[in-house]
């Protein structure tokens, strides 16, 4: 009788504990049982080699992010969201396109694609399930893809653009109403361009017909770190921020052009001088240029701002605090510095997310997401959502 009631009490001890455990498998189940608001990409700098990490947030109640669900990649990838799908452009560091799908708390990888070797790919548009382009900078070409099947389906060559060498240096795309407007650097060295900015304007409905049109007030059209150098306000404008060679070539002026609704060439009666813009509470009163910026409406955007100032000499990229955060009215041309810390190049990134304007700064205080609300104009003190790794890349996903 003894025998046979303890073996009922390990038999009953057993059922519970394997309740308890379904129990906290579900529990812990339900931790990711939702799809994520926010894309990110980190970079550890502190390893050797430097590393990237493309990962999800579920949104900025969690606070704090790691890597360790996240999918590594080269340092600095740029990131395309389209539904659920992520695409990751390896910009310099690489010869693969992957495409990624969200679920739940993790990216599956879902397709890739091979892009010639050395092309560094800079920029994706996507206007269809079957058809998207992909600006090759070297190769001089846009590649031509079906971002379904992930297969390159053709070219467009605008080699014969090019001017110091055999390519025109595509970077940043845009597509509206079946043209694709492509922002080309001429720049041999890779950093700096004595050219004036030119966009190519590719009319996808004339067989690809093609119209240049330059502008001598600035140069180097579009940016190597930012996939929305370009973009068009609720007018249909289209506006291009140039980064006049990193401020390398000194009596250049970085600055935004236009190329107003309907037209082919740029406004001459526009050109936004950042260059020279004086801005209150920032040393030396001036920026080199904008490193990342994102349009929100009414002519208003935000920008991450580089200040030569802050530089180390030599400059150290990773523990230097140069950029800074500030709100810009393109149409009355003007720039305030937002109450936010100084942060590295490997940061600076920016995304809008419900009523807020979402920073990813690496600062001397704190590593993460921060915060300005554009309804109050308050920015966080301090991370909302700390981050393993510099955040250079926030999308939110639709």
């Amino acid at each position: 009788m003894h025998k046979t009631t303890k073996l009922l009490f390990i038999f009953l001890a057993s059922i519970i504990g394997l309740i308890a455990c379904e129990s906290n498998e579900e529990e812990s189940m339900t931790v990711d049982d939702q799809n994520h608001d926010i894309a990110i990409v980190t970079n550890i700098n502190s390893s050797n080699p430097a590393t990237g990490y493309i990962g999800t947030i579920k949104d900025l109640t969690v606070g704090s992010y790691e890597v360790s669900n996240a999918q590594q990649s080269t340092v600095t990838p740029f990131l395309v969201l389209d539904g659920d799908d992520v695409y990751m452009i390896p910009n310099q560091r690489g010869d693969r396109l992957i495409k990624y799908r969200r679920n739940n708390g993790k990216l599956d990888e879902i397709g890739s694609l091979s892009l010639p070797t050395g092309s560094i790919s800079m920029s994706l548009a996507i206007e269809s399930k079957d058809r998207a382009f992909l600006s090759l900078r070297t190769l001089g070409k846009i590649a031509v893809i079906n971002p379904t099947t992930m297969e390159i389906t053709d070219y467009i060559d605008l080699t014969s653009y090019a001017i110091d060498d055999a390519s025109p240096d595509p970077t940043n795309l845009i597509l509206r109403n079946d043209k694709l407007y492509v922002a080309c650097q001429q720049s041999s060295d890779g950093f700096s361009s004595v050219h004036p900015a030119q966009i190519l304007i590719i009319d996808l409905n004339q067989n690809n017909s093609i119209t240049s049109t330059t502008d001598s007030r600035t140069t180097f059209a579009g940016a190597l770190d930012d996939t929305r150098a370009m973009f068009f306000d609720e007018k249909g404008d289209l506006y291009i921020f140039c980064m006049a060679s990193y401020g390398f070539v000194p009596e250049q002026k970085c600055g935004f052009l236009r190329i107003k609704e309907g037209a082919m060439a740029f406004d001459p009666e526009y050109f936004f001088n950042v260059s020279d813009y004086a801005i209150d509470d920032i040393p030396g009163n001036k920026l080199d240029y904008f490193q990342h910026i994102l349009y929100h409406n009414d002519g208003t955007l935000f920008g991450a701002g580089n200040i030569y100032s802050l530089a180390s000499n030599p400059p150290d990229y990773v523990n230097d605090r140069t950029v800074g955060s500030f709100k810009v009215d393109i149409y009355n041309q003007s720039i305030a510095k937002l109450d936010l810390p100084y942060c590295n190049g490997y940061s600076a990134s920016l995304a809008k997310y419900n009523d807020q304007i979402l920073w990813g700064l690496s600062t001397e205080t704190g590593v993460g997401i921060y915060t300005y609300d554009l309804k109050s104009g308050k920015t966080s003190d301090k991370p909302i959502v700390t981050t393993q790794g510099d955040p250079s890349v926030i999308e939110i996903f639709n």
